[in-house]
């Protein structure tokens, strides 16, 4: 049986598991039929399949009211991928990986050397000891239709099943869900710094002056966008490379390290819609996008990074997003990053939370995500001024 909650609520949360999950009654709707796609092949099969470095980490869904909501139950793994990790994330990547890009190697060493003893407070403080909320294990998680009242009875259903572990909401702004950000604050949730990530609307941005340059590039270089639909098994681990070449070789290895198995799933039950660019019949770029409550994202972006600049495969993807977004009348979250390109591209900078819940833990576990919350007061100025 689901496990269920006393909760007030008309239809109390009920929680799914590995054992259960075929029992899920996935509503009839388009979102519903995407978690059952996506969801039933993670949970049975085991997300490690789908997704290399997701460790130590139980993913489960909760249904309430016509929202499927997946959740992950983690514990410390140091390689696992940010997306299941607030330590990976603030520390591994966050703390120690990005400061590479300041080219400052004193900067880099003061940075190392106050993080060091950070690192080992966060362990011993089990920072990692969390539930993640709308967590499909990848970079950005849409949410879903949901009421304020879905909220506050999953919320209070979270802290009854998991009462030794933090409650985290992933992926939570105040420009596409901004009565998750006010409800989640009401009810005593920490909204800490996650990223800065931007959003663009496409009918804008395809008519501004850099746009209209890609596509004359696009045209220029002979490129060819194709359906991922017509990818064989052999352009999916092409497709699986690209991805690596540009998210993990050249950012992070804490990013998700899709397997030729993701992407497969994605191909077959379309859990992302893919689009490549082909040139002389040759895969040289790859993105992949799911859409939800009015917006779509690209989890999967990569392109052939030893090729020259001069063919512009990461603003042809981006061009071909921004026509999908178009084609479909989407807004665009374009996630994290290179935010100097995506703002002459009409992108708008919206900072990014983990909204996260400690009250029921003890003070040492508490603790570290008040740290955070202190240095992401002083962050949020100084990422939303560097275009991130």
């Amino acid at each position: 049986m689901a496990i269920s909650t006393p909760s007030g609520a008309t239809h109390p949360p009920q929680l799914f598991t590995r054992e259960n999950i075929h029992n899920l009654p996935f509503p009839q709707t388009e979102d519903g039929d995407y978690a059952r796609r996506y969801l039933i092949p993670l949970m049975t099969d085991n997300p490690q399949k789908y997704i290399r470095n997701v460790y130590n980490t139980q993913l489960m869904a909760v249904k309430v009211g016509e929202a499927v909501i997946p959740i992950t139950v983690t514990d410390f793994h140091p390689q696992n991928t940010y997306t299941v990790s607030p330590y990976s994330h603030y520390v591994s990547y966050g703390g120690l990986e990005e400061v590479k890009h300041l080219n400052n190697p004193l900067a880099e060493a003061v940075v190392k050397a106050i993080m060091k003893p950070i690192a080992g407070y966060f362990r011993y403080a089990e920072l990692d000891k969390v539930v993640f909320v709308n967590n499909y294990l990848v970079s950005t998680n849409l949410y879903p239709s949901v009421s304020s009242d879905q909220l506050s009875a999953l919320s209070e259903a979270l802290i009854r099943w998991f009462p030794d572990r933090g409650i985290v909401f992933r992926s939570v702004d105040q420009k596409k869900n901004p009565h998750v950000y006010q409800t989640l604050d009401g009810l005593g949730y920490d909204l800490v710094l996650s990223r800065q990530v931007w959003y663009m609307d496409p009918v804008a941005a395809l008519k501004t002056r850099q746009c209209k340059e890609d596509l004359r590039v696009l045209k220029k270089n002979g490129y060819e966008v194709i359906n991922g639909r017509d990818l064989s098994d052999d352009e999916l681990r092409r497709a699986a490379q690209l991805y690596e070449l540009l998210y993990l070789q050249k950012y992070s290895f804490f990013n998700p390290q899709f397997t030729f198995d993701f992407l497969k799933l994605a191909r077959d039950e379309e859990t992302l819609h893919m689009y490549g660019l082909k040139k002389n019949g040759r895969l040289n770029a790859i993105m992949g996008f799911f859409v939800r409550n009015g917006a779509m994202t690209q989890p999967l972006f990569g392109y052939d990074t030893s090729l020259p600049l001069a063919e512009g495969l990461y603003r042809l993807l981006t061009l071909v997003t921004l026509q999908e977004g178009v084609r479909r009348g989407l807004l665009v979250h374009a996630s994290g990053g290179v935010g100097r390109f995506k703002k002459v591209r009409g992108g708008e900078s919206v900072t990014e939370y983990n909204a996260a819940f400690t009250k029921h833990l003890s003070l040492r576990r508490r603790l570290p995500w008040k740290l955070i919350g202190l240095v992401s007061k002083a962050a949020i100025p100084y990422f939303r001024k560097m275009d991130f």
